[in-house]
C-alpha cells in the first residue's frame, strides 16, 4: 500500500471516528437531555375549541434541567387539560427502586396540575399500587377503561364538549391485531387434577370468578363481595412461574385494583418468597413479606382473610406446605384507611413466565349483614373438572375500548341523545394499537405513546417502535378510514420525552404535543 493510499485509509477512519462521536455526543447528552421540541396538532371535530397538551412515556428518574424546561413550556401552552399516555416514571420493580423516581415523578405532576388539570391512564411502568396512589395524590385523575364529558358537555349536553375515554394498559386488551389466546386450562398434577397452566407466558394471565354480569359495567354479584376468607391450595412447577391469588379485585370491570397474595419468578428473583402486593392503592400500613419461599412441585395452602370496617381494609395471609399443619399466626398483613381502599370485589387467580396449578378453592364471607350467619359459604371451586369452572372467565368482559364505552357517563336526558348529534370521542391509550378497534366502532381520535417514536432513528426510518400495529405507526398523526362524519379515525402518537432501555435518543429528540380541537 502506498503513502497516499495509507494517509487516504487514515483519513477515512478519522473521519469515521469523528462521525461515531458526534453521533454518540448526540444520542447520549445532546438530544436525551437538551432538546425539546413542540408539535403542534389539529383535531377537526364537532366540538368547542378546547387545547389539550398531550404527555407520554416521561420516564421520570430524577429532576432535570429538560423536565424544567417541559413544565415551563406546558405552563405557556394555556392548556384547558393536559393528558398524559402512561409511562411516567421510570421501570422498576420494586418499591425501594421506585421510591426516588417516584417522588420526582410526583413533583413534576404536581407543577403541571398547577397548568391544568391532569388526566392520565396507566402504561407498562404504572403497575405499583404506591406508584398510582402517590401519582394521583400529586394531581394525577387516572382512567381506568372509562370515559369523562369535558368541555361544554361535563354539564350533561352533548353539545360542544368531547367524551375521553382512558384505556388502561394494565387491565384488558385490544382487538387488534389478533393474539393466540393464552388461558388457564385443565391440569394433571401428580395424576390429580387441578386448574392452570403447565407451559410459561410472557403475558398475565387472569382468571377470575365473575359470573353472568347484567351488562359491562355491572358492580354486583361477586365485585360486590366485601369481607371474605379465602383458603385454595396452589403450586409451581419452576422457579421461572410467578403465580398469585387476588382478594377484593375489580379486574373483571376494567379496573387495576385488587389485594394480591403474589410471588414472583423470573432469573433475578427465583428466590423470591410470596408477599402482599396491592394493586391501585398504597394502603397506610402492613408487613407484607410472608417469608415463605415455595418448593417447585410442592403444593402450598393459602389463606387469605379481609376485614372491612369503617374506613379501613385490612387482609390478612398465611399459607404453608399443605402436607403440614396450619400455622398459628398470620405471616403477613396490610391495612388500608386511605381513600383508594379497596372494600369489595371478586377472587381471581394470576400467573406468568411459568407452570403454574391451583386447585381447592373456598370463600366464606366473614362480614355480613345483621342477624345473617358469619362464614356463609360464598363459593367452593375443586377445580377438579376438564372443562372451564362455570361462572369463571379469562382476563377481562371485553376489550378495554368496549369497557370504557360502556363505564363512560350518560347523557343527562335519554331523549337528548336521540335527537342530538353525539359528542365526538377521544381515545387516550398507551399503546396505538387500539387505533384499528376506534376506527371500526367510528371514533373520532386516538392519542397514544409508547413507541419513542422509535428512540433511536435513520433518516426518516424507526428501528424498533415495539408497537403491533407495525414499524410503519411510529409517531406523528395517521389517518384510519372510519364509519363516521369525517370519514377517517386520526391517530396521534407521541415520540414522548423519557427513554427506555438505554438512556439515547437519535434523530428523535424529546416531544410534547398541544392538541387544538375545533370545528371543522
Amino acid at each position: 500500500m502506498s503513502r497516499s493510499q495509507r494517509r487516504a485509509k487514515y483519513g477515512a477512519v478519522l473521519v469515521l471516528a469523528v462521525l461515531a462521536a458526534l453521533v454518540a455526543v448526540d444520542g447520549w447528552w445532546i438530544e436525551p437531555r437538551l432538546v425539546l421540541r413542540r408539535h403542534a396538532v389539529e383535531l377537526n371535530l364537532a366540538a368547542e375549541p378546547f387545547r389539550l397538551v398531550h404527555l407520554s412515556d416521561l420516564h421520570v428518574r430524577d429532576e432535570t434541567p429538560l423536565l424544567r424546561k417541559l413544565l415551563t413550556a406546558v405552563a405557556q401552552a394555556q392548556p384547558d387539560l393536559i393528558l398524559i399516555s402512561g409511562d411516567l416514571v421510570s421501570d422498576g420493580d420494586a418499591l425501594t427502586v421506585h421510591h426516588p423516581n417516584l417522588q420526582a415523578a410526583a413533583a413534576v405532576i404536581a407543577q403541571l396540575r398547577r397548568s391544568a388539570p391532569v388526566i392520565g391512564v396507566q402504561g407498562h411502568s404504572e403497575f405499583l399500587g404506591a406508584v398510582v396512589s402517590t401519582l394521583e395524590q400529586a394531581g394525577v385523575e387516572w382512567l381506568s377503561n372509562e370515559g369523562r364529558y369535558f368541555g361544554s358537555a361535563t354539564g350533561g349536553s352533548p353539545e360542544g364538549g368531547f367524551l375521553l375515554l382512558g384505556l388502561n394498559q394494565q387491565v384488558g386488551r385490544d382487538l387488534f391485531p389478533p393474539q393466540p389466546v393464552k388461558t388457564f386450562g385443565p391440569l394433571v398434577v401428580d395424576g390429580h387434577p387441578a386448574w392452570g397452566r403447565e407451559t410459561s407466558s410472557y403475558h398475565n394471565l387472569y382468571f377470575h370468578y365473575d359470573p353472568s354480569p347484567r351488562g359491562l359495567a355491572d358492580t354486583g354479584g361477586p365485585l360486590s363481595w366485601s369481607g371474605y376468607e379465602l383458603t385454595c391450595e396452589l403450586r409451581i412447577d419452576d422457579r421461572q412461574a410467578e403465580v398469585g391469588i387476588g382478594v377484593h379485585s375489580r379486574y373483571p370491570l376494567g379496573e387495576d385494583r385488587m389485594l394480591r397474595l403474589r410471588r414472583p419468578g423470573g432469573r433475578f428473583t427465583s428466590n423470591a418468597p410470596f408477599f402482599i402486593l396491592p394493586h391501585g392503592t398504597a394502603g397506610t400500613s402492613g408487613q407484607l413479606n410472608t417469608a415463605v419461599v415455595p418448593e417447585v412441585g410442592r403444593w402450598y395452602r393459602v389463606r387469605l382473610r379481609t376485614e372491612v370496617a369503617p374506613g379501613a381494609v385490612t387482609l390478612r395471609a398465611r399459607l404453608w406446605p399443605s402436607d403440614q399443619s396450619e400455622p398459628r399466626e398470620w405471616q403477613a398483613w396490610f391495612e388500608d384507611r386511605s381513600p383508594r381502599r379497596v372494600e369489595a370485589g371478586t377472587a381471581g387467580l394470576w400467573t406468568r413466565g411459568g407452570g403454574a396449578a391451583f386447585r381447592n378453592l373456598e370463600i366464606r364471607s366473614t362480614s355480613v349483614p345483621p342477624g345473617a350467619t358469619a362464614g356463609k359459604l360464598l363459593l367452593a371451586e375443586s377445580f377438579a373438572g376438564t372443562q372451564r369452572p362455570r361462572g369463571w372467565r379469562d382476563g377481562t368482559r371485553a376489550s378495554r375500548l368496549a369497557m370504557a364505552l360502556a363505564r363512560s357517563p350518560r347523557l343527562s336526558s335519554p331523549a337528548s341523545s336521540r335527537t342530538k348529534r353525539q359528542p365526538p370521542h377521544i381515545v387516550l391509550s398507551h399503546i396505538p394499537s387500539v387505533a384499528p378497534e376506534a376506527a371500526r366502532r367510528g371514533i373520532e381520535a386516538v392519542l397514544s405513546g409508547h413507541t419513542h417514536g422509535g428512540q433511536v432513528r435513520l433518516p426518516g426510518l424507526a428501528l424498533i417502535t415495539r408497537s403491533p400495529l407495525g414499524p410503519h405507526y411510529d409517531r406523528g398523526l395517521f389517518h384510519f378510514a372510519s364509519p363516521n362524519a369525517q370519514g377517517w379515525t386520526q391517530l396521534y402518537i407521541n415520540s414522548g420525552v423519557g427513554t427506555s432501555l438505554l438512556p439515547v435518543r437519535f434523530l428523535n429528540p424529546p416531544s410534547y404535543a398541544v392538541i387544538e380541537v375545533s370545528r371543522r
